[in-house]
């Protein structure tokens, strides 16, 4: 028989008709090696734990909701369920406006450590937000290889993006740890990634337990028709079905659900972007919640269809913005998920542009005024620059042609004869 062809990296011995090993490098030089194509990792895992420890002596404000919410749902112990809890929960207890995904991972951290899981908590949350900081970057240079001829450029756009959204990030796993938003956004860019890779049913399953752990993130669905033909469809299904597994028991045991979720309201704050807006209701209008929903949807959609995928999320949590009456810390970590995602997959050039933009407006400017009308227009007005930016630019200021459609063949995405006529970026 015929000698088959060498291995990558093997080589055949002079004078011999065999293949030898190749030679390995020494133990340190190939740790040398690692450290020096992965120290921006080390300095954000030192970044992070100064934050945690910054943060977290007095954190865990919101961790009370959660531990409450998991007790009524699945009672103290395995025994009997408190009053109003189980299926009931919803309808009985409309202020816990977060979803059985959420609580269910509760149930399971608030008996791992100290003061009911609250550390452990934070410590998984926290180690999540380096993961997505990892993910996003995994998913740049999946739909744009040609970022990988440029590393030492990619690692600083990483380091810097990174760093500033994982401020945010801590703020929302150690000062708050909002366990809902935390999976929410987290399964979005699983999400995100499962349709780049070409996995619809993997992307749809995300999306759906995504909105099983916030309600809110059923904004995200447009992420699944970045996928081509059928696998679209298939993945619609596998959200609408997740979401209906998880949501509709609470539902048919309970009709009052849907009532008192959609009578709860929050105080509109004076720093809210909604005010800036002109709606100057003192509490939640009643039409609000389904705007924030239809708006981000409309808005993901339009970025689909202009082949600007990655901006679904940005757009999405910018709607939650424009319209809440809140103006709580933790939702600057959405934004900044969103924003550190289109800065490396959808900009022309990566760079952290927007995700500096966001943390000043958000983070940095109630630091330096106390002027709640003027931080609420510095609010809405972040939204409707990155809206209008990254719906309304001119294509040459973002991805070159031929790109824009993630795992497509040419013929899924535009026509082969577009492309040719434009020369690439």
């Amino acid at each position: 028989m015929a000698d088959a062809e060498p291995d990558q990296g093997t080589a055949r011995a002079p004078g011999s008709g065999g293949w030898r090993a190749p030679r390995r490098a020494p133990p340190g030089a190939s740790l040398v090696a690692r450290v020096a194509s992965n120290w921006h990792w080390l300095v954000l895992g030192g970044w992070t734990l100064a934050w945690f420890a910054i943060l977290a002596p007095g954190g865990g404000i919101a961790w009370k909701f959660f531990t409450e919410g998991s007790r009524l749902l699945f009672g103290p112990s395995l025994g009997r369920l408190p009053r109003g809890g189980g299926l009931h929960l919803y309808a009985s207890h409309p202020q816990l406006q977060i979803g059985p995904v959420s609580f269910a991972v509760a149930q399971v951290l608030r008996h791992l450590g100290p003061d009911q899981g609250l550390v452990a908590a934070q410590v998984a949350l926290t180690a999540v937000g380096l993961v997505l900081v990892r993910a996003i970057a995994g998913i740049a240079t999946k739909v744009r290889p040609e970022l990988t001829a440029r590393p030492e450029a990619l690692r600083w756009t990483v380091l810097a993006g990174g760093a500033v959204f994982l401020i945010a990030w801590v703020e929302l796993s150690v000062a708050y740890t909002h366990l809902d938003d935390g999976l929410a956004l987290a399964l979005a860019v699983l999400a995100v990634r499962a349709a780049a890779t070409g996995q619809p049913a993997l992307a749809g399953l995300c999306v759906g337990l995504a909105a099983d752990a916030k309600p809110w993130a059923l904004v995200f669905l447009p992420v699944l028709l970045v996928l081509p033909g059928r696998a679209r469809w298939h993945a619609v299904a596998w959200a609408l079905a997740a979401a209906c597994a998880a949501w509709l028991p609470f539902v048919i045991a309970d009709p009052g659900t849907l009532t008192a979720a959609a009578h709860f309201t929050i105080w509109n704050l004076p720093a809210s972007a909604l005010r800036a807006l002109g709606v100057t209701d003192p509490r939640t209008p009643s039409w609000d919640r389904p705007a924030q929903l239809a708006v981000g949807v409309a808005l993901g959609v339009i970025a689909v269809a202009r082949r600007r995928w990655p901006a679904v999320i940005l757009l999405g949590v910018g709607a939650r913005i424009a319209l809440d009456p809140a103006v709580h810390g933790y939702y600057t970590a959405g934004v900044m998920v969103g924003a550190l995602l289109w800065d490396m997959a959808g900009a022309r050039r990566p760079y952290p542009a927007w995700c500096f933009a966001s943390f000043a407006a958000l983070n940095l400017a109630p630091l330096l005024t106390k002027d709640a009308a003027l931080l609420g227009q510095l609010r809405l007005g972040l939204v409707l620059a990155f809206t209008a930016a990254l719906l309304l630019g001119p294509d040459r200021w973002y991805r070159g042609p031929g790109d824009e459609w993630p795992g497509r063949r040419p013929a899924e995405g535009r026509p082969a004869e577009a492309d040719a006529s434009v020369a690439p970026g």
